[in-house]
């Protein structure tokens, strides 16, 4: 993403910004709905099969945010004690907030921006379009370097167990031919659809399976301890509620392929509820029978058999699932801006370049996955920080740039978003020193 920005933003006729996001009242009282970046990409917006459902959207991000991350909240709770659940229910609460701010902020003046990137330019220049855009795709694309390689390790770790060992690499090759084809032959986010469905499908076995082996496993651990508070960790199981919220990068994506985006906050707010019932389905339960034994992933405390292997093969389903979701993301941000649309090129051409890119994606994410040391340990860092500026901090930096401080809702609002910001920081920092120490043991235990 470098120094210029996509120029295809909609206007929304006499339309007011903030409250209704794409709608735009007639004269008739019916709703005439825009989709900006179906529009951009040359498509008739018209044409409503084009368009995803509110129920598309709540799938895309339930299965987006309730991932992989699952697994550390038992652990993340155990670092802060039992009073920590209050702050992951708060961290949920501040993302619904914060993300509700960020797509008023697209439809700012009647005009709608198609990405996190391209509003960060609108509002900052090209400084907030290099510092937004280099986040961006540490998110995107780098996340999918990582799941690749969990994937690969999970594979190896459970076939090897029955004989069969081709080593991870081989794995890593496999799932990347596998997510590949999902990647290369949807084009948006409505048509990830499929996908997410089964990915939360999984997400939602594994919070079972844990659920169901901690309550029948708690008569064999009830000697176990538990801790009210531990103020020493609190900022360390912040990092890790904080960014189990993370993903927005792609919410520009997913509200642009509703048909009726002006009831984003309450898709968003119901997905949210559903991934934080989750979670605590998943913490509360399993910290209550491991407690100060409690690790990440939570597997590692199960015993060995069908629940361990259960939980390690949804897991690394939904991984896979996942994954040409958040490569889709990153795809239609840079196809946008290199102007891979059937507007610039046709049908034709546009399916092959964007083939084309999509394919040298995936061979560059295999590379790396494959290829770059200290990789995984890199990503957290980055992603770290990449979570932290942009879940809650951007979007609230960006909203009073753009509408003004005053506009805020008396002191109580402006409260809250002092707070907000305040407590997205500290996630931010304790996260980076966290990912900062981890790669620093790991160069020191490979290269003493």
């Amino acid at each position: 993403m470098g120094g210029k920005v996509i120029n295809e933003s909609v206007t929304l006729r006499d339309h007011e910004a903030r409250p209704n996001y794409g709608a735009t009242e007639h004269d008739d009282n019916s709703v005439f709905i825009e989709d900006p970046y179906i529009n951009s990409a040359g498509v008739d917006p018209s044409e409503n099969e084009q368009k995803g459902s509110n129920w598309s959207a709540y799938i895309n991000i339930v299965c987006l945010i309730a991932g992989s991350g699952t697994l550390g909240i038992p652990y993340a709770i155990q670092q802060g004690g039992w009073l920590s659940v209050i702050i992951l229910i708060l961290s949920a609460i501040l993302s619904i907030y914060a993300n509700i701010k960020l797509i008023e902020c697209l439809y700012h003046n009647g005009t709608r921006r198609s990405s996190m990137s391209e509003l960060a330019y609108y509002a900052f220049g090209k400084v907030g379009l290099y510092i937004i855009s280099f986040f961006f795709n540490i998110v995107t694309l780098g996340c999918p370097v990582i799941y690749l390689i969990l994937c690969g390790e999970n594979f190896h770790s459970l076939l090897s167990m029955v004989g069969i060992d081709i080593g991870i690499k081989s794995w890593v090759y496999i799932c990347a031919v596998v997510m590949s084809v999902p990647f290369i032959l949807m084009k948006t986010m409505k048509e990830a659809t499929w996908l997410s469905i089964f990915g939360a499908l999984t997400t939602a076995l594994v919070v079972l399976v844990v659920f169901f082996t901690s309550i029948s496993e708690y008569p064999k651990n009830s000697q176990n301890q538990h801790d009210l508070l531990i103020i020493r960790d609190i900022p360390l199981a912040l990092a890790t509620f904080s960014f189990s919220y993370g993903g927005n990068t792609v919410y520009p994506h997913v509200e642009a392929s509703m048909a009726n985006p002006r009831d984003w906050p309450k898709i968003l707010s119901l997905a949210t509820l559903t991934i934080t019932i989750m979670y605590l389905s998943i913490g509360i339960p399993a910290y209550l029978t491991y407690g100060r034994t409690t690790l990440s992933p939570i597997y590692l405390n199960l015993p060995s058999g069908f629940a361990t292997n259960m939980s390690v093969i949804m897991i690394t389903a939904h991984i896979l699932l996942a994954l040409p979701i958040y490569q889709t993301a990153f795809a239609l941000e840079v196809e946008n801006y290199i102007g891979i649309n059937v507007q610039n090129l046709g049908k034709t051409r546009e399916f092959i370049y964007r083939v084309a890119f999509r394919l040298a994606t995936v061979l560059f994410t295999t590379y790396c996955a494959i290829n770059l040391p200290f990789f995984s340990d890199v990503m957290a860092l980055l992603g770290s920080m990449g979570n932290g500026v942009l879940l809650c901090i951007t979007p609230i930096i960006f909203w009073i740039k753009l509408f003004g401080w005053n506009q805020l809702n008396g002191w109580k609002e402006k409260s809250l978003v002092i707070f907000t910001l305040v407590f997205s920081a500290l996630g931010a920092v304790t996260g980076t020193l966290d990912a900062l120490d981890a790669l620093w043991k790991d160069i020191m235990r490979e290269w003493p």
